[in-house]
């Protein structure tokens, strides 16, 4: 094996670099994994186009890229467990471990997590774009020789699928709104489906998702410019049990509060971009649960569960494909108008 692989480093907005860079020694409890592919995320659209992330603003050029599998081709001391030729989806959430939240089990709320592709922790620990990756073992999932790799890379947002509906409780025979048809609202609805949603309901601005929820699991697709059109969707439905709010936008974490019934569950996954003006005293008048969703915990062998037993297809996801040196092509398509999600084959 070589001793440098080709990377793509951020070095601003919209500045996106293909270098040589070493390949990393291994730490005593990691394998080296060659990654064959990597889904873009959200996050990687906004370091890529914006140069920053929110309030991560990276401070040295690094390497973006989580949601990824590959081929084990270095197994360190782990040849028992995970010989060379292992195909693995890799979890990207690296915690201490030592925290109180780590120590409690909730290591999603870790302060000292390292996540792969991502500034928010000093020193930036680099991500999946790139030929080769070094990561924990106890990081690395066997994954059945009939997944693809390409599925296997939609397993890190699978999870944060999982873990969100788990916030919500119980969902069978529930009816649900999911605001928000990107990439993870597709992902929930197929989660809420699986897990027995009697009535399913999604809102977004655009008419390609909106289809793409109607063909695999919503019931009622309503076009979030058409306030009318929740209206006519509250007649047929009712209220709505659980609304999961997965766009980001403002106005559809006030429809969220706006359109749970009395007793029912808010949970909130969409970053939001600042503060939000939130019709609060409804909570207090129907007595809501308000809860957030952030990242996930214990969650991806699970995922792994749903997709190698076929009980969950998320092909239909993935609305294009980019060959690892078309990278930045891929990234701005991830932008389009009909993309749900963009996977990087390499």
């Amino acid at each position: 094996m070589t001793n440098t692989m080709n990377a793509f480093f951020l070095h601003g907005a919209k500045d996106m670099r293909l270098q040589q860079t070493p390949v990393p020694p291994l730490d005593p409890d990691q394998v080296l994994v060659q990654i064959k592919s990597t889904g873009i995320c959200g996050t990687d659209i906004h370091y890529y186009h914006h140069g920053r992330n929110g309030d991560f603003v990276p401070q040295r050029p690094f390497i973006l890229g989580h949601e990824c599998a590959g081929e084990v081709v270095d197994a360190g001391a782990f040849a028992d467990q995970l010989p060379v030729g292992s195909r693995v989806a890799v979890d990207p959430a690296h915690p201490c471990g030592v925290c109180a939240s780590c120590r409690k089990g909730t290591y999603n709320h870790c302060p000292d997590m390292r996540y792969f592709g991502s500034a928010a922790s000093v020193p930036h620990f680099d991500g999946s774009f790139r030929d080769y990756v070094p990561t924990r073992a106890a990081n690395c999932h066997p994954i059945p020789d009939d997944m693809s790799y390409s599925q296997a890379a939609l397993l890190e947002p699978l999870s944060i699928a999982l873990h969100g509906v788990g916030q919500a409780g119980q969902m069978a025979g529930q009816r649900v709104l999911i605001t928000g048809a990107g990439p993870i609202g597709q992902l929930f609805g197929l989660v809420a489906r699986h897990y027995g949603a009697e009535r399913l309901a999604v809102s977004d601005l655009r008419p390609s998702a909106l289809n793409l929820a109607a063909e695999l699991w919503a019931d009622y697709t309503i076009r979030a410019e058409h306030p009318d059109e929740i209206e006519e969707v509250d007649k047929t439905c009712g209220d709505f049990d659980v609304v999961i709010e997965a766009s980001g936008a403002g106005a559809a974490l006030q429809t969220a509060y706006q359109r749970c019934k009395a007793g029912g569950t808010v949970v909130q996954v969409g970053v939001q971009a600042g503060p939000v003006e939130l019709p609060v005293n409804l909570v207090m008048q129907k007595e809501l649960t308000v809860r957030g969703s952030f990242r996930f915990a214990h969650i991806f062998p699970k995922a792994l569960d749903l997709l190698a037993n076929k009980k969950l297809n998320l092909q239909p996801l993935v609305t294009g494909t980019f060959a690892f040196a078309d990278l930045v092509p891929g990234l701005e398509a991830a932008l389009g108008p009909d993309s749900i999600k963009v996977v990087i084959n390499y």
